[in-house]
């Protein structure tokens, strides 16, 4: 007798915790690529009782205020830089749950296949927001196309370019419009980051040219994305089972066959 009701408070205790983590998580996503969530993380947590509910967003301006409201209670879109960059611009403060992925930025064309034949006042589509502006226009300095003022912030804007001998026209816009500005005659290149890259159609083997990421550089883990929760729920422990499988092997697979290199596990 003792020991059926041993087994049984045992059963009883394991069905409460199942039943502490169980609930809905709405998480915020930008764009179509979520495999990892839809094939693995979803179905995994379900078993579990956790369901997972995915909200979309077209653009990166609403899916912080949507986090920070409680309509969704994670995001996974932005990187470390942005993240911050927004808590410190709207005074909430927005914690990393977990490292994700690192989505290369990279400069496509539909007119050339290589950055050298880039003409006199050609156009250039690159996104508006400040923190992966300057972002993509360190990477145009690299290329030896631009030259920066030495005395700029790590938040450098158009404003900051002290050398353009080719007098390069820059159209700054939403981030996801910059796929679709390509088709435009005056656009001669375009800097994607892999999610609007994905969705278009393209690959980083496409890119003319494409950031590259050096985990000894530490001044590159801002480029790293994350699952975001407000700080004030990070200590969540359905947000921690939520971040252990997606640094599964199940999901690193997908990084392989899927995502083919657009995405880069950023928890290894």
């Amino acid at each position: 007798m003792k020991k059926l009701l041993t087994l049984a408070l045992a059963a009883v205790l394991c069905l409460c915790c199942a039943l502490a983590l169980a609930q809905t998580v709405k998480v915020g996503v930008v764009g179509e690529n979520n495999e990892q969530w839809e094939q693995v993380i979803i179905p995994t947590l379900a078993k579990e009782g956790i369901d997972i509910e995915l909200v979309k967003f077209s653009d990166y301006i609403i899916p912080n205020e949507a986090l920070a409201n409680g309509d969704v209670d994670l995001n996974a879109f932005q990187h470390y830089n942005f993240m911050n960059n927004w808590s410190k611009e709207h005074g909430v403060e927005l914690v990393a749950v977990c490292d994700t992925l690192i989505a290369p930025l990279c400069i496509y064309s539909q007119k050339y296949t290589s950055l050298d034949e880039i003409k006199d006042g050609d156009g250039i589509a690159i996104m508006n927001d400040v923190v992966n502006e300057a972002r993509a226009l360190r990477m145009l300095e690299a290329t030896g196309l631009i030259k920066l003022k030495d005395d700029i912030t790590d938040l450098a804007t158009v404003a900051d370019i002290e050398e353009n001998p080719k007098h390069l026209v820059f159209n700054e816009m939403e981030a996801a419009l910059t796929a679709s500005a390509m088709s435009d005659p005056s656009i001669a290149i375009a800097f994607l980051n892999g999610t609007h890259a994905k969705d278009a159609g393209l690959t980083n083997d496409q890119a003319l040219y494409m950031e590259q990421y050096d985990p000894n550089n530490p001044d590159m883990h801002g480029i790293i994305n994350v699952i975001a929760a407000r700080a004030d729920r990070a200590d969540d422990p359905v947000f921690a089972r939520i971040a252990e499988v997606y640094h599964s092997d199940e999901v690193r697979a997908l990084f392989d066959t899927v995502y083919k290199g657009v995405y880069i596990p950023a928890w290894e």
